[in-house]
């Protein structure tokens, strides 16, 4: 959940590292900071040679008046001739954010610095363990005792050192060191925390995302758990923890830079909002061909396993979770199967789940590397089950664990607010699904004509949502000063609610519930009055739409105000609501799709008019590497 940043070349470092660290920021924004060697030759009484760490950071956001920007300018730590250093944007899990709880933490000598992102588990053992030998610590992370375990073993070879202290540790990391002694290499390390190394003509970087690097290279290696190597002036050096050399493979980063800038939008998840017409197009491209069959490569391998397969559980987090529940009625009732969607965090955490025979798994993760849904990928392993992934991070740790899958191909996400990725997960849902009937030998029904020329022609009706944004941001605007809102909906659009409902209070902090629509009168009915907003999906051609009315009359009957999401042409819910945002119809099971993005809208202009950070909201960040 952390960015961090390290390189090594013949250009100034700070301005490469600092702007390294605003690209990846939205992996955490609570303290940033970075780390450099100063070469002292010149001063009286000290030898050409003698060098030492200059550490800047600073708790907050990067940017602003009192961020980290702010003080490297002042200091004019930017014109620095350092062409080497590591650089850190923190999300905090032990510590409050602070200066001192600040990346990067070095050791008592300041000889090591460390940047890391990951949980050390045994963090407290090991202070303690310190603590006896008269080490004494600045901050309250569990990351400062690597700074100092490593100052212990180091004895000449700084690679060494590093190896021997991670041997002592329990837990996760993706981590970069910088010795003072040791002016021309930076020691890296993975275990369960994405990492990856920057490759340019004559410099090199490291990184947790290549979003850092993506302006000067092109050309990247991913890194594997338990690797670890150095990158020097002159190239590269990985290993694994047994000191055997590897051979790495060099990937082509596929996506461009003006991906990860907002290219004259305000903020990142608007962009990404106008985004979708693109990348559902790029999720379905060469996967659906001219006779309808579905050409998934991924799963051609392993179509006997999908054969046999009498159950699927879908496991994800969050946002992805949602995707993955509209996913559990799709392969229900289009590809005939049972299916079942389950949060990672409570499968990995249950004892003994009971599933039934010849289950096969689904993870969902934008990232690749949510800790929770890696967690349950093990679960999932240790019960014998096969575990595909869909994911949208070429070469994440989900990907590379999982026995096969599907990319989404949204390219990147920057806004911690998902939307885009959303969307391309329920689309590839459709497509398995359609996959899954099809390697089952399951005939098509009357109505899959409609549903797959509305699934080729999806991209259209989204641009036609997106023309109508004004209006979608009147009623926003209208709505914001309510603190409490409902959302809700019915069958295969009861995850679309509660997605909705996740995406206002993320980024506006109003509080939101997504219910079933059946259900509100068994409990959040007792919430509603005039004060107490509702949104309905109302799609018009759900077989339940009577029902659907009768829910609405419920709500305005105890004077609750209701917005609908609904159908062109239906003439009969604006009798019933005070307000209606109207978009295109489609079959009923690519609903989801097109009711999420006013709804994405509407919490993007709601928080937008409260002044919120639409990017960045507290506490948050996009990557959740920890449990």
């Amino acid at each position: 959940m952390c960015g961090i940043i390290g390189y090594i070349g013949r250009r100034r470092a700070v301005p490469i590292l600092l702007d390294g660290l605003i690209r990846v920021e939205y992996r955490g924004y609570d303290s940033a900071g970075i780390a450099i060697i100063e070469r002292m030759s010149g001063l009286p009484g000290i030898s050409e040679d003698k060098t030492h760490l200059l550490v800047c950071k600073q708790k907050g956001k990067i940017g602003g008046c009192n961020g980290l920007e702010r003080v490297i300018i002042d200091e004019y730590l930017q014109l620095h001739p350092s062409t080497i250093g590591i650089a850190h944007t923190r999300w905090a899990t032990h510590g409050i954010p602070s200066d001192e709880n600040a990346h990067p933490h070095l050791s008592c000598r300041k000889h090591v610095a460390v940047v890391h992102n990951g949980i050390i588990e045994n963090f407290s053992d090991l202070r303690g363990m310190l603590l006896k030998r008269n080490h004494q610590f600045r901050s309250d992370t569990d990351t400062e005792v690597l700074a100092h375990l490593i100052g212990e073993y180091l004895d000449g070879d700084p690679l060494e050192a590093v190896r021997t202290a991670l041997t002592e540790v329990k837990g996760t990391y993706g981590l970069a060191v910088l010795f003072s002694d040791y002016p021309n290499q930076i020691v890296f390390a993975r275990k369960g925390s994405p990492l990856c190394l920057g490759l340019g003509g004559k410099e090199y970087f490291v990184a947790s995302d290549a979003a850092s690097f993506r302006k000067h290279t092109d050309k990247q290696i991913i890194l594997e758990d338990g690797q670890i190597g150095l990158i020097m002036e002159d190239g590269y050096e990985i290993m694994d923890m047994d000191k055997v050399p590897v051979s790495p493979k060099i990937q082509t980063i596929e996506w461009e830079l003006a991906q990860i800038e907002k290219e004259g939008f305000p903020h990142f998840m608007l962009k990404e909002i106008y985004e979708q017409s693109v990348s559902l197009a790029r999720a379905i491209a060469g996967r659906i061909e001219e006779d309808g069959k579905i050409k998934l490569a991924g799963l051609l391998d392993h179509s006997e396993a999908l054969q046999n397969a009498k159950n699927h559980l879908i496991v994800a987090a969050g946002t992805s979770l949602n995707a993955g529940l509209v996913g559990e009625i799709l392969f229900q009732e289009i590809a005939k199967i049972p299916a079942q969607a389950k949060n990672a965090s409570e499968l990995a955490s249950q004892k003994f789940p009971c599933l039934p025979e010849k289950t096969l798994g689904w993870v969902i993760s934008q990232s690749g590397e949510t800790a929770d849904v890696l967690e349950a990928m093990k679960a999932m392993k240790r019960l014998g089950m096969d575990v595909s992934a869909i994911c949208n991070v070429v070469g994440s740790s989900i990907s590379h664990n999982a026995l096969t899958g599907v990319y989404i191909h949204a390219g990147p996400e920057i806004g911690v607010a998902s939307t885009k990725a959303f969307t391309g997960q329920i689309i590839v849902l459709h497509l398995i699904s359609l996959f899954l009937r099809q390697i089952r030998d399951i005939e098509n029904e009357p109505w899959m004509s409609k549903y797959m020329d509305d699934l080729k022609n999806i991209t259209e009706k989204v641009k036609t949502i997106l023309g109508h944004a004004d209006q979608i941001k009147n009623i926003a605007e209208k709505y914001a000063r309510y603190t409490n809102f409902l959302y809700l909906g019915r069958g295969i659009n009861f995850p679309t609610a509660r997605e909705g409902a996740l995406k206002l209070k993320e980024i506006s902090y109003i509080h939101a519930e997504g219910y079933e629509m059946g259900e509100m009168k068994h409990g959040p009915l007792a919430l509603i009055n005039e004060n107490f907003p509702t949104v309905c999906i109302v799609p018009k051609n759900d077989d339940n739409y009577g029902k659907i009315i009768s829910n609405i009359s419920e709500l305005t009957t105890r004077k609750g105000p209701v917005i609908a999401i609904a159908n062109e042409g239906d003439k009969e819910i604006g009798k019933h609501v005070n307000d209606v945002i109207y978009i295109p119809s489609t079959t009923y099971y690519l609903t989801p799709i097109l009711f999420v993005i006013p709804l994405q809208l509407f919490a993007y202009y709601a928080a937008v008019k409260l002044g919120q950070d639409v990017d960045q909201p507290r506490n948050l960040a996009k990557s959740v590497t920890v449990e």
